[in-house]
């Protein structure tokens, strides 16, 4: 799915992001993709936002402690990390919502704090249930310097062209500084990766002085058909 698409410029090109206002007062851009597709009615396949954080802190029981009404599910250790995995107790009906920590063993006082929300649906009730639960999520587990990475999946309709697609989210984001890529590799189901920068939100990384915010992946599913991950500011491949 949308976790395994990642531009192959962004693994050889250090990238910082900028321009970061915090996660809970910037306008929120699943909305606008997900009013995009709503609007043009696209068929939406599924829709993720994770949320990153890191810390530097000794004080690990009080971040347990903020998330009292959860338990851990699981506890992983590698050479480099220790992982915790949360799942909470009240748990949304129409939205998957995850939860993890991880501390480093070089530097036990960096955490890395990391929550995905994700569905497969998106409607009034769904952007309620979400809206809720990032805003707890805002609350008792991130603190101020939290970064925001949404991405969105539709398919290939009766309803639209596959160029108009692309088309109809360049032009709805204003889009500039537009590149776009190609997959030679004859058994690679990734067909296409577009890259440019859009106005409407504040985080943007810079590469050889250009910003960019927003990148859109095609890809053919084994059915033959089309799909399109819309991601924001970049699409990460893991969570």
């Amino acid at each position: 799915m949308m976790q395994h698409i990642l531009l192959s410029f962004l693994i050889a090109t250090f990238i910082t992001l900028t321009g970061s206002t915090p996660a809970n007062t910037q306008i929120d851009p699943l909305h606008t993709l997900t009013n995009i597709t709503s609007t043009n009615e696209l068929p939406l396949t599924g829709w993720e936002v994770t949320l990153k954080e890191t810390i530097h802190t000794t004080n690990f029981e009080r971040i347990v402690n903020n998330n009292r009404n959860s338990h851990f599910v699981s506890r992983t250790e590698d050479e480099n990390s220790i992982k915790f995995n949360f799942v909470s107790a009240e748990k949304p009906a129409q939205i998957t919502v995850e939860k993890r920590m991880v501390i480093t063993k070089d530097n036990p006082r960096q955490i890395e704090l990391i929550a995905v929300l994700k569905g497969d649906t998106w409607n009034e009730s769904v952007q309620k249930e979400y809206d809720q639960a990032r805003e707890n999520l805002l609350n008792k587990l991130f603190y101020k310097n939290v970064k925001s990475f949404t991405c969105i999946e539709v398919v290939e309709g009766d309803t639209i062209e596959s160029r108009a697609i692309i088309e109809l989210f360049s032009e709805s984001l204003q889009l500039v500084h537009r590149e776009e890529q190609y997959d030679s590799f004859e058994m690679s189901k990734l067909k296409k990766m577009i890259y440019g920068y859009t106005p409407l939100w504040n985080d943007k990384f810079i590469v050889e002085g250009i910003p960019y915010n927003l990148q859109i992946a095609t890809a053919e599913k084994d059915s033959g058909e089309l799909v399109y991950m819309i991601g924001t500011p970049i699409l990460i491949t893991e969570y």
